[in-house]
């Protein structure tokens, strides 16, 4: 099924996920990143939203994969490094970015969502929380710095520390998202919020970019001493 683009006239982007679960892999992200070459190909996009379908937006980290390519191989890392270089690309994205959080976000995905802009989570289905306290592993340093970037201190404790699955109220109150809508208006929303940060202001995307990098550095990478 792979990943859809779907240019809208208004100048939105909209990239929807249809990989059932969305786990990733390398081929999912290559899907992604190749997705994402195709939004910035584009010189009519002013925004971009992203998606899934279904009951999950994405959950998470493809753990087949990696128990299949071994821990510590040369898969391992290379698929670290592509996750890690892939939610920095998102975090460094040319133009506004909304997620569209249609269902469950867990871990892997949740760290999607968090990378964007904006987020905005359905009123009646899907929890979003990073459950690796619950299957007994530690998050690397390298996410761990974007938790750092993205996550206020109570948000990191109930949704990480305790992995507790929050609703979309429950994860507005903590400020990981910033709405929950009906399923029907989730794009339209998610739409608003991405044309608003923008308003009318003639924001050259050199120029977003750049700032995003300022006020959102990265320092870290992927390393045999910190996988």
């Amino acid at each position: 099924m792979g990943i859809t683009v779907e240019i809208h006239k208004d100048g939105c982007a909209l990239l929807t996920m249809r990989n059932g679960e969305n786990r990733w892999n390398l081929t999912t992200l290559k899907q992604l990143n190749d997705a994402l070459d195709e939004v910035e190909r584009s010189k009519s996009v002013r925004i971009l939203v992203t998606t899934g379908e279904g009951r999950f937006y994405s959950n998470g980290i493809d753990l087949d994969f990696l128990l299949q390519v071994g821990r510590g191989s040369s898969e391992w890392q290379q698929f670290f490094t592509v996750l890690l270089d892939t939610l920095w690309r998102v975090m460094h994205f040319s133009v506004p970015t909304v997620a569209a959080i249609n269902g469950h976000c867990f871990a892997g995905g949740a760290f999607l969502a968090i990378c964007h802009d904006y987020r905005v989570m359905r009123s009646d289905r899907g929890w979003i929380s990073w459950n690796e306290t619950l299957i007994s592993s530690r998050i690397p340093k390298f996410l761990i710095e974007i938790l750092e970037r993205k996550l206020d201190a109570d948000a990191k404790r109930e949704s990480v520390i305790f992995a507790k699955r929050l609703t979309g109220p429950e994860a507005v109150n903590l400020k990981i998202v910033d709405g929950v809508v009906p399923e029907a208006n989730l794009i339209s929303e998610s739409k608003s919020l991405g044309f608003g940060a923008l308003g009318k202001n003639n924001i050259k995307r050199v120029d977003l970019q750049n700032m995003k990098k300022d006020m959102i550095p990265r320092t870290m990478s992927v390393t045999k001493a910190n996988l």
